[in-house]
């Protein structure tokens, strides 16, 4: 009972953030979103001050008149379906993908971000995206796409930072990564390292470098509110290749508490290990 609770707490938290961001992406005042849906200006204020969710069919009227990509409208609609069956937020291949974790990013206050093969999206440069990142399923026309989604990703994460409003973030990133980066040109390259050390500057943000990326060999991102009001239950975001879930149990959350405490005792911020962690690796494996 208590995680379908917290399940349900989560995607109606999810919803409600979803409601507020399509309205501000629409440039709406509250009377403007009154008229585009005609309600009533104390329904629509119920609706952003997050007392009230529309229901199913509104939410599907508010991605039209929003003009909300049809992925992502079918994904609110999925999550409002599973919402009224009390289930845990699973999604398939055709389903899954990153809108409750782009949300997050713009509501949580305090962020985890692990790979053991790649960056964060949140650090990635336009080349890594273009020349290392896998070629999409649906082949390399969209990939230029899924950059321009995570560009616009990065740039409503990064502009929380020292506001009101700013979140923390440990961003861990695997040593290996660094040989990887030898694809890129010279300029490319220099350019991911440029960008990973400006973000670890940031105020809030650290990325660091885990020697051993197998201590924790799978991937995960972990939310917690932090005191932000807009914010839902804490949660994990973790993928296969066929199906994303969302983690919410206090029990399950432990999992991933450990698995971050293991991240940050096998790693150092990527200054350090810059000044030393790339000479030792060039010393123990010579050309």
């Amino acid at each position: 009972m208590a995680g379908t609770v917290l399940y349900q707490k989560f995607a109606r938290a999810y919803l409600f953030a979803e409601v507020n961001i399509i309205s501000q992406e629409a440039g709406w005042t509250p009377n403007q979103f009154a008229k585009v849906m005609g309600k009533s200006g104390n329904t629509i204020r119920a609706w952003l001050d997050r007392e009230r969710l529309p229901d199913l069919g509104n939410l599907s009227l508010i991605c039209d008149r929003g003009g909300v990509a049809e992925a992502r409208k079918r994904f609110i609609l999925h999550v409002g379906e599973q919402l009224l069956t009390g289930s845990e937020l699973i999604s398939n291949l055709e389903q899954r993908n990153m809108y409750v974790v782009e949300s997050a990013e713009r509501t949580y206050g305090s962020f985890v971000k692990w790979d053991p093969v790649l960056p964060s999206a949140l650090v990635q440069t336009e080349a890594f995206h273009m020349v290392l990142q896998p070629e999409p399923l649906e082949g390399r026309a969209s990939k230029v796409k899924h950059w321009l989604r995570k560009k616009q990703r990065q740039e409503n994460f990064f502009s929380r930072i020292a506001t009101a409003e700013s979140p923390t973030a440990e961003i861990y990133i695997p040593s290996s990564i660094f040989a990887v980066l030898d694809r890129l040109s010279a300029k490319d390259k220099r350019a991911q390292i440029d960008r990973m050390i400006e973000v670890n500057a940031m105020p809030g943000c650290e990325v660091l470098v885990v020697r051993s990326p197998l201590v924790v060999p799978f991937s995960f991102e972990g939310f917690k509110a932090a005191g932000q009001s807009a914010a839902g239950p804490d949660f994990v975001y973790v993928e296969t290749f066929d199906q994303s879930r969302h983690v919410v149990e206090p029990r399950n959350l432990a999992v991933y508490d450990q698995a971050r405490s293991l991240l940050r005792a096998d790693s150092q911020g990527i200054e350090g290990f810059l000044d030393g962690g790339i000479h030792r690796l060039a010393e123990e494996h010579p050309e």
